[in-house]
């Protein structure tokens, strides 16, 4: 049968037995607590990551339609220089002409009493009300 000192030691082997088994419950049971823990992290993670993902999306398409609007002011400028270097070159060729034309002109390089100057100063230049 059982021998004595197994007798007395069967209490004490039954007793660690039971604690073992008691402290590896308790260590499943927090084991899956923090598994579980952690998938709450991981699903609150993927909702964060899932409304960047959005907000980049629309950031894409926002900075998309502000670069065509860049895009589109930037060849609108350059038209608007172009035409400005345009107006100042048929300006500037114009005025080469007239000054070339009045080079010879002995009236037009003559200088004007002040009285003459003033009056035509002071007289309107083209108004509507003039027939």
């Amino acid at each position: 049968m059982i021998s004595p000192l197994v007798g007395k030691a069967l209490p004490y082997i039954i007793s660690v037995v039971v604690l073992l088994g008691s402290a590896m419950a308790g260590a499943i049971w927090l084991l899956m607590q923090e598994r579980d823990s952690l998938n709450q992290s991981v699903g609150t993670l993927e909702q964060t990551n899932k409304q960047y993902t959005e907000t980049i999306q629309l950031n894409a398409t926002d900075y998309d339609a502000l670069q065509a609007e860049l895009q589109l002011r930037d060849s609108l400028v350059s038209q608007a220089l172009q035409a400005q270097q345009q107006a100042e070159r048929k300006a500037n060729e114009t005025a080469e002409r007239l000054r070339k034309a009045l080079q010879n002109d002995a009236c037009a390089n003559t200088r004007h009493p002040d009285a003459v100057t003033d009056s035509l100063r002071r007289q309107p230049t083209g108004s509507k009300d003039e027939d």
